[in-house]
């Protein structure tokens, strides 16, 4: 409890078992402490500290600034996050993309996976893989996850999307998909968090955002699934050209 304190910047970035190494102790032991001062877990403590310091911030923000902030200077502090966390992502992202794309590149099929808030990224991977031409669909209801994942073939690929890194749902489907052999990848925007246990690969979608719901963060997801997209479209530019092409031409004429 004194080491969190004394180090609050850092733990909203860091995974349960970070701290425990820190303060040598077990996991369970962090665990324990968190469930002793009423909170549900680790996640949720880091929850509370980040959303503590947001409104701390805020509270300052409104005696300091109040008569220069308007519309445009959070436009600009919004805009700012996000090209913090695209660089921080950038500066972070290592071989990972290329081993994600080892994986999907063997794969006979995609599912993708993500509850709550991680549902338009979850949309929004299925939309970029399959105008690549690759066979993949999305799935965000946990009991059809459960069922979906029952019924892949052991060349499958599970994707699970997870900022907090540590949904229940995403967490679970993707440890059951190991446990049956699959090869699996994460997104998520807390490396070293309970979904990186049970992925092949992580791609960490980092943002510097201190609320629940981070736009910014999202905003690094997306480009960073663009990305996976682009890296397979780059190793198979005519199966993806000829995917693309048939998928926009079936609906042209739908546009005015």
């Amino acid at each position: 409890a004194k080491w969190i304190l004394a180090n609050e910047d850092r733990v909203a970035s860091m995974s349960m078992g970070q701290v425990a190494n820190e303060c040598k102790l077990s996991d369970t032991s962090v665990l324990r402490l968190c469930r002793r001062i009423g909170m549900q877990g680790f996640t949720d403590l880091k929850f509370r500290i980040v959303a503590d310091k947001a409104r701390h911030a805020a509270s300052k923000e409104s005696i300091l600034t109040r008569p220069l902030h308007g519309g445009a200077g959070i436009a600009k502090t919004l805009f700012e996050e996000c090209a913090d966390g695209l660089k921080s992502t950038l500066d972070e992202i290592g071989n990972s993309l290329d081993c994600a794309t080892d994986i999907i590149e063997s794969a006979s099929e995609i599912l993708i996976v993500g509850v709550g808030t991680s549902i338009p990224t979850v949309l929004a991977t299925q939309e970029q893989l399959f105008l690549c031409g690759l066979k993949c669909r999305a799935q965000t209801d946990p009991y059809l996850q459960r069922m979906e994942l029952a019924l892949l073939e052991s060349t499958a690929v599970v994707v699970a999307i997870s900022h907090s890194g540590a949904s229940i749902d995403s967490v679970e489907v993707l440890s059951r998909a190991k446990n049956k052999g699959l090869s699996t990848i994460c997104v998520t925007g807390m490396p070293g968090s309970p979904l990186t246990l049970h992925s092949d690969v992580t791609l960490s979608a980092l943002s510097p955002e201190i609320r629940n719901e981070p736009i910014a963060g999202r905003v690094v997801q997306f480009a960073l699934v663009s990305a996976l997209a682009r890296s397979y479209a780059s190793r198979h530019p005519q199966k993806a050209y000829t995917a693309e092409r048939a998928a926009y031409g079936s609906v042209i004429e739908k546009t005015l």
